[in-house]
C-alpha cells in the first residue's frame, strides 16, 4: 500500500498530479491535434476533467516552464515527441467559475477577478515583457484597459500570447436560470460587459503582429458563446469533432486499467468495480454514435478513491457535487405554473424513452425553449447522451444510473411547483424500502395511484395511456430507493411495462422484486365490468408468465423458485434469494380500478 499511486480526487493542478505520481490518463497526444485550431472552444459537462486538461496545456506551452518539461511530461506521449510550439508562449489564464452569480455584484466581481489575472500576468512575465509594459498593465484601472495595454505592448515584440479561459459560461448559466432572460441579456448583448470582454479579446488577434496566437476556451453549453458571437466570431467549436470525443474522460480500457490496478493493491473485486463504474458513470458519447463510450473522469476518481481508502464499495454512488447542476434547467420546464412540452420531453427521457432530434451546435438563450434546442441543451449539460443516429437526427437517452437518479429529481421538483406533491415522493421511497424488506407493495402503489389521478386531471387525456405510464415510471425513478426502475425492457420474448430490479450490487439483502404490468382503458369509454377486469387480468398474467420465466432475468435478479418462495419466503431470504411479486395495475383514465398481485 505504501507505493500505491494516489488518487487526487477534485484536484485540477497538473503539476500536483505529476509530483505525486497520481493516477493519470495520458491524453497528451491530443495536444498535436489541437495545434490545428488556433482559437478553439471545447464544451463538456461539468466534472469531466476540463480544468485538469487546461492545467496541462499551461504546463506544456508556458515559456516559464521550459526547464521543467521533463518533470511534467517524461513518460507521456507528447514528452517522447513534442511539437515545436512547446514552451514558447506567454500564457494568460482566466477561470470564471468563481465569478459572482448575484446580478447586483457580477460586473464588479468579474472586472476585479479578470484584472487580478492580468496583474498576475504582468508580474509573472515582468522580466520578459518590453520595458515599462508590466507597470502600465498594473496601473490600468480595469480589465478592458489592461487588455488594451497587453495588446499594444506585445504587438511587434516577437512575444506570442496564449489565452486560456476555463468555465467561460459558469456564471452566465446560473444568472440565466435564477435571474432570468433580461438579467442575462444585460451581460451578453448590446453594451454588456461580458460581450465587451470577448470583443477586447478579438482585438488581440487582429492586424499585423497581433500578439494573441492561440486561444482555448472551455465551458458546458454553446448558449453564451452564441450570444456574444457578434463581438467574438473567431472561435471554432471543436466539441463535436471525432478526434476530440475522448479528449477528457475515461474510455473502457482506462476503466479496466484502474479497476485492475487498485484491486490488486487494495484487495477488492476488480470485475465488480469495473461493472459498477460502467453502470453508474459511463456510456457518454460525444459528437456521434460512433464515438467511443466515455465515463465521467472526476466521478470515477471519486469512486475509486473511496474504494482505495475504505476497501468497501460505497452505498451512495452519486457524487453530491453533481446534484446542483440540474437546477439550471428547472425554469425551462414550467411556464406560468404549468408544465410545458419540455417537461414532457424530460419525463419521457427519465422514463427510458429515447428522444429523436437534431443535435443543435449553437443557439441563443432566447431560443432555448424550442424543443430541439432544449433536447440539445440536455445533451450539452450531460443529462443525456447519444444513443443512436439516423439521417440528420440523434436519439438521446440517459447514459447511466447516476444521471437517471439526478434527472429524475427534476420530476418531483416540477410536480411540486405545479401540484405540490413533493412530500409524497418520500412516501413512495418509504414504500419501496418496506417492499424491499417485507414485500409489502401497497405502501408505494397506493401513493402512485393517488398522484396519477390528480395529475391526469390537468394533463392531456388524448395521450392518457402515455401520461399514466410515464408518470408511474418518472415518480418511481425520482423516489430513489433500493431498485433500478426499468421500463419497456425485453424479457421472455416480450417487453415488460415496469420492473423494480433489485440493486443487489449495493444492497445484497434485498428480499423482493417486482414486475408491474399496466393496462389502460380510455377515460371516455365505460368503466370495465368485473368480467372485463377479469379478462384484462388474465391477459396480463399471460404476459407476466413470459417475462418472469426468462432465465436471464431470473439469474440477474437471483430469483427464488416461485413455488418454494411462496411457501417459505423467510427461508428464501435467508439464502439470499429474491422473491418476485407480479403486480397488475389497471387504469380507467386516471383512476386505478385494479391493483393486485397475481
Amino acid at each position: 500500500m505504501q507505493n500505491t499511486r494516489p488518487i487526487l480526487y477534485g484536484v485540477a493542478d497538473y503539476a500536483e498530479f505529476r509530483r505525486a505520481n497520481a493516477w493519470f490518463i495520458d491524453r497528451t497526444a491530443k495536444i498535436r491535434d489541437l495545434e490545428a485550431t488556433r482559437y478553439a472552444v471545447f464544451l463538456r459537462p461539468r466534472r469531466f476533467g476540463k480544468s485538469l486538461f487546461v492545467s496541462m496545456l499551461q504546463a506544456y506551452y508556458d515559456v516559464r516552464h521550459k526547464n521543467r518539461f521533463d518533470e511534467f511530461f517524461a513518460g507521456t506521449d507528447i514528452g517522447a515527441n513534442p511539437t515545436v510550439e512547446r514552451n514558447r508562449y506567454l500564457v494568460l489564464k482566466f477561470d470564471f467559475a468563481s465569478v459572482a452569480k448575484d446580478v447586483t455584484k457580477v460586473q464588479d466581481d468579474f472586472d476585479y477577478k479578470t484584472s487580478l489575472r492580468c496583474d498576475d500576468f504582468a508580474r509573472d512575465y515582468a522580466g520578459m515583457l518590453p520595458t515599462g509594459l508590466s507597470e502600465r498593465i498594473l496601473k490600468a484601472p480595469d480589465c478592458g484597459k489592461k487588455l488594451a495595454e497587453i495588446m499594444s505592448g506585445l504587438r511587434g515584440s516577437g512575444l506570442d500570447l496564449y489565452v486560456i479561459i476555463d468555465e467561460y459560461d459558469n456564471f452566465t448559466n446560473t444568472i440565466l436560470a435564477e435571474s432570468g432572460q433580461a438579467a442575462y441579456d444585460a451581460l451578453c448583448h448590446g453594451d454588456g460587459f461580458f460581450k465587451q470582454f470577448f470583443t477586447d479579446l478579438k482585438v488581440l488577434t487582429t492586424d499585423l503582429d497581433a500578439p494573441l496566437k492561440r486561444l482555448f476556451i472551455t465551458g458546458v453549453s454553446p448558449v453564451t458563446m452564441d450570444d456574444v458571437t457578434s463581438g467574438f466570431n473567431i472561435g471554432t467549436n471543436i466539441s463535436l469533432m471525432p478526434q476530440y470525443a475522448d479528449l477528457v474522460g475515461f474510455r473502457h480500457d482506462d476503466l479496466r486499467a484502474i479497476s485492475d490496478y487498485y484491486a490488486s493493491e487494495c484487495g477488492f473485486d476488480a470485475d465488480r468495480a469495473y461493472e459498477t463504474a460502467l453502470t453508474w458513470y459511463d456510456n457518454y458519447r460525444f459528437g456521434s454514435f460512433d464515438a467511443p463510450q466515455i465515463a465521467n473522469t472526476t466521478i470515477v476518481l471519486a469512486f475509486f478513491n473511496y474504494l482505495w481508502q475504505t476497501k468497501q464499495f460505497p452505498k451512495d454512488l452519486v457524487d453530491e457535487n453533481l446534484r446542483t447542476d440540474y437546477a439550471k434547467i428547472r425554469h425551462l420546464i414550467t411556464v406560468g405554473h404549468r408544465l410545458n412540452g419540455n417537461f414532457h420531453v424530460l419525463e419521457d427521457i427519465v422514463s427510458g424513452t429515447q428522444v429523436s432530434e437534431r443535435l443543435v451546435k449553437s443557439f441563443q438563450a432566447k431560443e432555448i425553449t424550442a424543443r430541439e434546442n432544449f433536447v440539445s441543451l440536455l445533451y450539452w449539460f450531460g443529462i443525456t447522451t447519444i444513443m443512436g443516429e439516423k439521417f440528420e437526427k440523434m436519439s438521446f437517452g440517459i447514459p447511466n444510473e447516476t444521471l437517471k437518479e439526478l434527472a429524475a429529481k427534476m420530476i418531483p421538483a416540477a410536480y411540486s411547483d405545479v401540484h405540490k406533491i413533493d412530500e409524497r415522493v418520500y412516501d413512495i421511497n418509504n414504500g419501496l424500502c418496506d417492499f424491499a424488506d417485507k414485500g409489502e407493495w401497497r405502501g408505494f402503489t397506493d401513493v402512485l395511484a393517488e398522484i396519477v389521478r390528480e395529475n391526469f386531471a390537468v394533463r392531456d387525456a388524448v395521450e392518457g395511456e402515455k401520461v399514466v405510464q410515464s408518470t408511474l415510471v418518472a415518480l418511481l425513478c425520482a423516489s430513489g430507493g433500493p431498485y433500478y426502475v426499468r421500463h419497456e425492457r425485453e424479457s421472455g420474448g416480450g417487453f415488460y411495462d415496469i420492473a423494480l430490479s433489485p440493486q443487489l450490487d449495493r444492497w445484497p439483502d434485498i428480499a423482493h422484486a417486482a414486475l408491474i404490468e399496466m393496462k389502460y382503458v380510455k377515460a371516455g369509454e365505460p368503466a370495465p365490468t368485473p368480467e372485463g377486469l377479469a379478462d384484462i387480468k388474465a391477459r396480463a398474467i399471460t404476459q407476466l408468465d413470459k417475462y418472469s420465466s426468462d432465465p436471464a432475468l431470473c439469474a440477474a435478479w437471483r430469483l427464488a423458485d416461485r413455488s418454494s418462495a411462496a411457501k417459505n419466503a423467510e427461508d428464501a431470504k435467508g439464502k439470499g434469494s429474491v422473491q418476485l411479486h407480479r403486480l397488475v395495475m389497471v387504469f380507467h383514465g386516471g383512476d386505478c380500478v385494479l391493483c393486485e398481485e397475481v
